[in-house]
């Protein structure tokens, strides 16, 4: 047997050169609750070498994980939820604000103009504790997010030999990269007037980088299908999230209107 991290041989449990186990198999509902469980919260030389990579050759490094190379790489539940909360917080140290806070700020502001008077555009309150919650629990949300855009990913790029579980892990990678991208951008708040400027810029080069990992990721694709497949996957993840999204505030609501009465 030949270990899947080192490439060395292998007549033990546990790779003699590197130390993987020899048990490393495709990313299956178990496997993935596994991953899930085994010490989320832990920060491990695997972390700085895994940003290192994901910028370097973001497609070949979650490729190597996927394939089973996945003892030096931080796990992508953990990669996710340590950088989106490194993003948070250099947010708030900035004075600045996410880019869930201003979607509850602009909600917050047309319930607001509604009560006043004036808009005539109904906007239901009920669910602004709601969107606090999901703004003052950053990564959570985003890790709530994670599920949809992958099976956008997923139907976007079918058949191309990857299950919906890996799709997941490479959109957590993904998302933890962009985190980085979001925190880097965010110190620009003390010294740029323009805010609706740094979010498009900010928004833009998250999206640029999710293109480039898909370029490298599903490169058994011709050049065109990968572009036409990962603009498809941003215009499936908006359909669907307004869809969940959609049906979760009606439920909200109907549960408040029901409670009140």
């Amino acid at each position: 047997m030949i270990c899947k991290n080192c490439d060395a041989v292998l007549n033990e449990n546990f790779c003699p050169n590197c130390g993987q186990s020899n048990k490393v198999a495709k990313i299956t509902l178990l496997i993935f609750l596994a991953e899930l469980s085994d010490n989320v919260f832990q920060i491990n030389k695997g972390l700085f070498y895994t940003i290192k990579e994901l910028f370097v050759r973001p497609g070949q490094t979650i490729r190597n994980f996927l394939v089973g190379k996945r003892k030096n790489y931080f796990k992508p539940i953990a990669y996710v939820f340590t950088l989106s909360t490194l993003y948070f917080l250099l947010a708030q140290l900035f004075d600045g604000t996410t880019l869930i806070d201003d979607t509850v700020s602009g909600y917050t502001a047309a319930a607001n103009d509604f009560e006043k008077g004036s808009s005539t555009e109904k906007v239901d309150r009920n669910i602004v504790p709601i969107l606090n919650w999901l703004s003052d629990n950053y990564a959570i949300t985003t890790l709530l997010l994670i599920p949809i855009f992958s099976l956008a990913s997923y139907l976007s790029f079918f058949k191309t030999g990857w299950n919906y579980l890996e799709h997941f892990v490479l959109n957590a990678y993904i998302t933890g990269q962009q985190a980085l991208i979001y925190a880097f951008f965010t110190s620009f708040n003390l010294v740029l007037e323009n805010r609706d400027l740094l979010v498009n810029i900010t928004l833009f080069s998250s999206i640029f980088y999710n293109f480039i990992v898909f370029w490298q990721f599903f490169n058994q694709l011709n050049r065109k299908s990968v572009i036409l497949r990962s603009i498809a996957t941003y215009l499936l993840f908006s359909l669907l999230f307004l869809v969940i999204t959609g049906g979760l505030f009606l439920i909200t609501s109907l549960y408040f209107k029901f409670t009140q009465t």
